[in-house]
């Protein structure tokens, strides 16, 4: 268990003491600096590792091993917290095995859950939500009709700051925590990956992507003189990872393969013919289903092959600049959209898809009809996240996490108000009229 920190002279006594239980993070130090900025406080922290990268990433911190089974692991768990008082859990998403059973374990002990995430609003933001994130969210079941603008106030207590691009921190920190993974797999011989492939699988892959690039960035550049050439306007469809939980848990498609044909088919059947349909994949893609190959031949089968493009890679900007509507099942990409007024179809269960934002039809009367909702509701759900689950900030570089970590501790420590906080009053709530 880690050691307690922080000033003496600088913590209020008279306030509890909190007990904050970390479950696996954002790969790299993140969880370091976020526990010495917990204890500074006046507060407690246990890590728990569950393989290699867990254990070296935390390893100057005080951290506790876990080596048995998934099975073992909630009664384990909650042994763990009832002796060591913990008031609160943290961890990186709620989708995965050992985080499911965490949650499921300590939230009826009156643990409080924090689940960390990327931004709904990246970049420049993370999440940090009570109870669950993206499909589990409170904000899905906000009906915003009932959200008081008046009492979010401004969108923002504070203007947003921008940071350089994490994404060679991000890179880094993720080939170093599986490299020990992979090298530590003895010590952890019981520990079961939430990943769809073992990490040599995985690692293959991306070394496979690593020397395709430049073919890999000359079939998008040729792509995208074709869709320019063409001229037409373009329905974008942002593409998942295979092994997304937002595909995964928050859907009904089997795979991202499944989502690209049940597109193309939709497409076929709205009868346009005066617009393209583009699939842009996602950066983090590593390839595990060749979508360029799919994509092709489904459209080909289809007889589109010349109103249909795969993006492999490349800025999402320039497109959206040429789209005419957007769809995805859960992409945080969707915030640049609607944003933008893009008409918007959400196919998961997300954030983003409420009556207020995006339709509730079929996906080809939808290519077909692109009914736009507008952007004051979705403006209104922006505010709203910003009261309740986004910081500014992010977990990969330094200058990101200094301005990250004192507004999220306090959020951790002293709570964050409820969606249902911002509602307008009951209609028997209000005061009853008087009748003259």
């Amino acid at each position: 268990m880690s050691k307690q920190g922080g000033n003496p002279s600088t913590v209020d006594s008279a306030r509890p003491t909190r007990h904050f239980l970390l479950l696996q993070g954002p790969c790299g130090r993140f969880y370091s600096h976020l526990q010495r900025a917990i204890e500074a406080d006046g507060h407690r922290c246990t890590r728990v590792a569950i393989n290699g990268g867990d254990l070296i990433s935390g390893l100057f911190d005080g951290i506790t091993l876990y080596r048995r089974s998934l099975s073992d692991w909630p009664q384990w768990l909650t042994g763990l917290a009832a002796h060591q008082k913990v008031t609160d859990l943290i961890c990186y998403g709620d989708c995965r095995p050992y985080h499911r059973a965490a949650v499921s374990a300590l939230e009826p002990l009156g643990v409080a859950i924090h689940v960390l995430e990327e931004g709904y609003l990246r970049p420049n933001w993370i999440t940090c939500e009570a109870g669950g994130v993206n499909g589990n969210s409170a904000l899905t079941r906000v009906n915003l009709d009932r959200i008081d603008a008046l009492r979010l106030g401004a969108e923002a207590d504070e203007p947003e700051q921008k940071f350089k691009g994490a994404h060679w921190h991000y890179m880094l920190s993720g080939f170093i925590h599986y490299f020990w993974t992979l090298l530590l797999t003895p010590m952890f011989p019981r520990y079961e990956s939430h990943r769809e492939l073992d990490i040599v699988g995985e690692a293959a892959l991306w070394i496979e992507r690593f020397v395709a690039w430049p073919a890999r960035k000359s079939r998008t550049a040729r792509a995208l003189k074709a869709i320019a050439r063409i001229g037409r306007p373009a329905h974008l469809v942002l593409l998942q990872l295979n092994a997304d939980s937002q595909l995964r848990d928050h859907s009904s498609f089997r795979s991202v393969r499944h989502f690209a044909e049940f597109c193309l088919a939709e497409f076929a059947a709205s009868g346009v013919t005066d617009a393209v349909l583009v699939f842009k994949n996602h950066p983090l893609d590593n390839g595990v289903i060749n979508l360029g190959r799919v994509i092709r031949e489904e459209a080909q089968r289809l007889e589109l092959a010349d109103r249909v493009f795969f993006v492999d890679s490349g800025k999402l900007v320039p497109l959206l600049e040429n789209a005419i509507s957007v769809t995805a099942i859960n992409s945080t990409a969707l915030h640049q959209a609607l944003l933008r007024g893009i008409p918007a179809m959400v196919l998961g269960k997300a954030v983003f898809n409420h009556p207020q934002i995006v339709p509730r039809m079929r996906l080809a009367d939808f290519f077909r009809l692109r009914p736009h909702k507008g952007t004051a509701s979705y403006r209104k759900l922006v505010g709203l996240m910003r009261k309740t689950s986004q910081y500014n900030g992010g977990y990969y570089n330094s200058d990101s996490r200094r301005v990250l970590l004192p507004r999220l501790v306090r959020a951790l420590v002293d709570g964050t108000p409820e969606p249902r906080a911002f509602e307008l009053p009951a209609a028997a709530d209000a005061p009853a009229l008087k009748v003259s």
